[in-house]
Order: C-alpha cells, then structure tokens, then sequence
C-alpha cells in the first residue's frame, strides 16, 4: 500500500492540530485523545492499532521498545523523532512525508527524523 494510504492511531502526543492536517489530506485517523484514551496503557493502544490495521503515529519511543525489545504484535509505527515538537512543524514534515509516492508496509517501524527516515522490519507472527 502506499503511505497516503494508512490508517493511524495518533498517540495522546500529537497535537489536534496534526491530527486535522492528515484528515484534511484524506487520512482515516483514529485519535486517542478524542477518544479520551488519556494515560492509556501503550500495550493498550498498540493491541488496538493491530487489531485495526493502523500505524501509530507518536512522537513516543515506547511503542519501539514495546514492538522490538518485547515482542509486543505491532502492525505499524511512524515515530516521529523530530528536535523541533511545534505543531507547525510536524505538520511539514507529515505533509512532505504524505505527500510521497512510497510503498509502505505492516509490521515497519518508521523512525522520522530531520533529515532522513530509518525503516527496521519487524518479524511477523506465524498465524
């Protein structure tokens, strides 16, 4: 599928402003502050985005360790490990990275930088 594509379950951290950007650009984005997910547990958020089919967008690098250190099941994770938090420029870089023409597949953890993005595959499991 391509990256415009995805459906997201944006974490407690991402601004509604972020959040308004990517349903503006035509994104199925489930918000876990709409949904009054406040201090939800990760593992909690991250069984729901598997069982939904979504990347978590986060600026939280928990989800990372939840999918790689414990084996945690994790049908995808766009990390937004930016030096610059402000919502306009999240919003740039979600725009700019949207905006690409690029194949995007389950089980990735995405690490967004500045500069460049880093994809580690993550081993699926055997149904």
């Amino acid at each position: 599928m391509k990256l415009n594509q995805v459906t997201l379950l944006t974490d407690e951290n991402i601004s509604p402003k972020v959040v308004a950007c990517l349903r503006n650009m035509g994104l199925d984005v489930l918000d876990a502050k709409e949904q009054l997910w406040y201090e939800v547990d990760d593992e909690k958020l991250i069984t729901r985005a598997y069982r939904e089919h979504r990347f978590i967008l986060t600026h939280d690098s928990d989800f990372g360790t939840l999918a790689i250190n414990q084996g945690k099941s994790c049908y995808g994770i766009l990390y937004l490990r930016l030096k610059n938090l402000k919502s306009i420029n999240v919003i740039r870089v979600c725009e700019d990275l949207f905006r690409r023409n690029i194949e995007i597949h389950p089980h990735t953890i995405w690490v967004i930088g500045d500069t460049r993005i880093r994809i580690r595959y993550l081993i699926e499991e055997s149904t």
